[in-house]
C-alpha cells in the first residue's frame, strides 16, 4: 500500500452535538493530503453540531459501513457516543474498521464508542485532534493489528 491518501476516501462519523471545528479540521487535513471525505451520520438528514449549525450527511450510518472508506474518524459528543453505543450499525462501523486494519481517529466520544465495541487501542487508533498523526496513520493499513483480528497461518 502506497504511503498516500491521494484518491482515497476518509469517512467521518458524527452525530448531534459533534464538535464542528474538529470535524472541519479533520476534513481539511484529509483533503489537503488528497483524500475525499464523506460525512456519516445516524440519519441521512444530517446533524446539529455543538454550536447549533447543521451539517449535511453524505451517508446514513445504517447504510454506509466503514468498509467503504480507507480510514475513519469518529467525532462524537459523549451523549451521542452513549446513544450510538446501543446501535448495532455504530458498533459494526468501528469493529469493521478495526478488523479491516484501518486507521481510526477518535475524540473522547469516539473512545467511548470503541470501548462499547470492545476495541483496545493500538498504534492505528489515534487522537483525531492530532491531525498529523491521524493523516500519517490514515495513509497505511495497520498490519501489526492483523494477528489480533484473525488467525494467521
Amino acid at each position: 500500500m502506497k504511503d498516500t491518501l491521494q484518491g482515497r476516501c476518509v469517512g467521518i462519523l458524527v452525530a448531534d452535538g459533534s464538535d464542528g471545528k474538529r470535524v472541519a479540521a479533520t476534513r481539511a487535513a484529509a483533503e489537503k493530503a488528497g483524500a475525499r471525505v464523506k460525512i456519516v451520520a445516524p440519519k441521512v438528514s444530517g446533524i446539529t453540531l455543538a454550536d447549533g449549525k447543521r451539517l449535511a450527511a453524505d451517508g446514513q450510518l445504517a447504510g454506509t459501513p466503514s468498509v467503504m472508506f480507507d480510514a475513519v474518524a469518529i467525532v462524537l459528543a459523549p451523549a451521542a457516543a452513549a446513544q450510538l453505543s446501543k446501535e448495532a450499525a455504530a458498533l459494526e462501523f468501528v469493529r469493521d474498521a478495526f478488523g479491516h486494519l484501518k486507521a481510526i481517529g477518535i475524540d473522547a466520544g469516539g473512545q467511548q464508542l470503541l470501548v462499547a465495541a470492545g476495541i483496545m487501542p493500538d498504534a492505528g487508533i489515534c487522537d483525531v485532534t492530532d491531525g498529523k498523526a491521524f493523516i500519517a496513520a490514515a495513509k497505511t493499513r495497520q498490519w501489526a493489528r492483523e494477528a489480533s483480528v484473525r488467525t494467521l497461518s
